[in-house]
């Protein structure tokens, strides 16, 4: 469910998601402070929906967007590019689902055990992964088997192959 970023997925694409049942999420990253505060309450205003965003961590100002995130009514807070143990507590405070994006089992774990609400598992075949040669697909199947909560796969089209493969 992550926002396509640079200023495309924002409150007008969240929300139509959003109306269909899916978590729409708003891309964080590209966006000031006050920008995204601005898209958060936008699309809040426009649906009855689950509105989240995602903000890479390697952005100098991720605290800052997270902050601004739950300050404007976010739903829920997607994270890559980088792992961040601070994020949980202040979604923990805030009553704010965190769900980071990983690459391998072993991150899975630490965020598990972190307070991640689900995670994201992005392989070689999403458009940021995290530094891993494995598909999307092959590192789900190890993932889901090891983790109790939600695992959702990212990257590119999912075929019923894919699908046979996660299971």
């Amino acid at each position: 469910p992550g926002g396509m970023a640079i200023k495309i997925s924002v409150a007008k694409l969240a929300v139509a998601v959003a109306n269909e049942g899916g978590i729409g999420v708003i891309a964080g990253t590209a966006l000031s402070v006050d920008e995204l505060k601005k898209e958060i309450k936008k699309a809040k205003e426009m649906t009855k929906g689950i509105i989240g965003v995602n903000i890479m961590y390697a952005a100098t100002d991720f605290v800052e967007g997270v902050k601004a995130s739950i300050e404007a009514g976010i739903d829920l807070i997607i994270y890559g590019a980088g792992f961040s143990r601070d994020v949980f507590e202040i979604g923990k405070e805030a009553n704010v689902p965190i769900v980071p994006i990983v690459s391998s089992l072993k991150l899975a774990k630490i965020a598990e055990k972190l307070g991640a609400a689900a995670i994201v598992v992005e392989g070689a075949n999403a458009g940021g992964h995290l530094g891993t040669d494995k598909d999307s697909w092959e590192i789900v199947k190890e993932i889901k088997v090891s983790v109790k909560i939600p695992v959702i796969g990212a990257g590119g089209v999912v075929t019923p192959e894919d699908v046979k493969r996660m299971l």
